[in-house]
Order: C-alpha cells, then structure tokens, then sequence
C-alpha cells in the first residue's frame, strides 16, 4: 500500500506542510508519494528530493528586516514579487533546475494551469524547478510562466488546490490531503483589520508615493487596496474549488491546519506555520494509522 501526499496551495501558510511531514516521520509514517500546488509543489519538491531540511533553514531565515527583499514596491511588469530573489529561494531550498522528477526518491509532480484554455496541468516529468515555478505563478503576483510549447501557465490553485487526484494518478493506495483554505473566509474581517496595519500595507504606502499625486483627494469610503482585493478573491476562490474538488475526490484524510490567521505573504511566519502543521497532524495522528493499517 503507498501512502500518498496532496500538498494544497496557499502561500505563506503552505510551511506548515513542513510541519506535517516531519510529524508523520517521527511517528514512523512514510509517504512514498507525494503531489503539490503551489507552495504545496514548494514543499513537495525538497521533500521527493530529500532537501527537506535545505528549505525549512531558508524558511526560517526569513524575518521582519528580509522579508521586504522579496518584493517589488512599485509594482514592476513582472508582478508584486522580486523574482530572482523568489528563484534563489527556490535554488537554496533544494528546487533544482538540473534535478529531475524521474530521478527523485519517490514519484512526484505538480498541478499548473494553462491560462487561455483553463485546463488543469499536471508536471510529472522533466527539470524539478520547471515542475515548480508555474505552478506557483500566483495572478497579480507573480507574472505567467512560458512553457516549452509557448502555452502560458499560472498558479494550479486556479483548478486544483488540493491533488488528491494527481496523488491517486501517481500511485497512492492511501491519501492525507492537506488543506489550507478551511476557514479563511470566517476570519476575513479579522484578518483584514490586521493587514491595513501590517507589513504589507507598508509596502503598498510606499507604492503609492511612487505614482503621480491626483489633485483632489478622495470623498467618501473607499474600496479595499488592490492587493487586499487580489488577496481576498484568491481566498474565495480557492474555499470554493477546494471544497468542490475534495466532495468529489475525498482523501481518506484530511488536515487543515489552524493557519487563516497567517497572510497570503507573511512568510516570515514560518516557524509559526511549521509549528502548526505539527500540531494538526499529532492531533490526527491516530486517525493516520488506522488509514494506514
């Protein structure tokens, strides 16, 4: 029987799959398959390719004073996100250009999303970071990846956001889903009072003195900031996909992770979000082992 994991799509609150694994390996439980979107491709990645370790110490490494590195404040053609600072993440982290999936330790792949026609995409061959990169090509965050054939992709969160299909296709008898997206939209309000204070309202402050000042000021309420509005639309979104493709592909479990409070950005939470991938799995873990026997 191979145990398989489906790694759901979720930004900065995807380093709790970090967690989750290393809960079921202290508890003797191994997958031999594993399928991601995302940041879920992110994790699922340095895990196949035993590179767990090289990306939590990346992860951890990312604090209040370098967090800003990874950003473009003005808002540049290639989306809200440094690339190359986003890419030499990936490379540090053990997501290598030259390693390939059919050389990993255990079957693996991606969910993308062709952008013209809305197909889901699954990445199962080829380079491992060629596998990654679209399928975490977020909309208005990251711009669309070229593939080799000239189609366009973007974040497979779009279609998929939780694999338990590509996690079966791939060889998995046995599937523990992880899903980030429970409760996101209960907590929106708290969520937003949050970030009109927090780190990324700074970085769109500094955004905007970069534009043309308009003559008049604004009367009357206005609408939520552009990237509260992406975010917030990335969130329904995805609670709504994710609940429609587990109804119809139920894993035998599934964990959700205590993270809505964590933003689609806030990656230096990481040890916050590792920490709490832990603790959802332990508390589930005896129901792991009876799927597993």
């Amino acid at each position: 029987m191979k145990l398989g994991l489906a790694l759901g799509s979720g930004s900065a609150r995807g380093f709790s799959h970090i967690g989750i694994i290393d809960c079921l390996l202290d508890n003797g439980i191994i997958p031999s398959v594993v399928a991601g979107t995302s940041i879920g491709a992110i994790v699922g990645a340095a895990y196949a390719g035993g590179h767990l370790e090289n990306l939590r110490r990346q992860a951890l490494a990312i604090n209040r004073l370098n967090w800003t590195s990874f950003f473009n404040p003005s808002f540049s053609i290639d989306g809200w996100i440094n690339r190359k600072q986003m890419q030499l993440f990936l490379l540090k982290s053990g997501v290598l250009r030259k390693e390939k999936i059919e050389g990993l330790q255990i079957p693996f792949g991606t969910v993308t999303c062709d952008l013209m026609t809305g197909k889901e995409i699954w990445i199962t061959k080829g380079s491992v970071f060629d596998s990654v990169w679209p399928s975490m090509a977020m909309p208005g965050v990251f711009p669309p990846v070229e593939g080799p054939d000239g189609r366009w992709f973007i974040d497979g969160g779009i279609v998929n956001p939780v694999p338990v299909s590509l996690c079966r296709a791939l060889g998995a008898d046995i599937v523990i889903a992880v899903n980030l997206n429970n409760d996101l939209l209960r907590r929106v309000d708290v969520m937003y009072e949050e970030k009109k204070t927090g780190e990324i309202a700074k970085l769109v402050a500094k955004a905007k003195k970069l534009l043309p000042k308009k003559n008049k000021e604004p009367i009357g309420p206005q609408p939520p900031d552009f990237f509260e509005t992406i975010s917030r639309s990335i969130n329904i979104a995805q609670d709504r996909i994710t609940k429609t493709r587990l109804a119809g592909d139920p894993p035998e479990v599934i964990l959700c992770p205590k993270v809505a409070d964590i933003g689609l950005l806030e990656t230096y939470r990481a040890e916050e979000s590792i920490n709490a991938g832990y603790r959802c799995c332990e508390m589930n873990i005896e129901a792991i082992k009876d799927a597993v026997r």
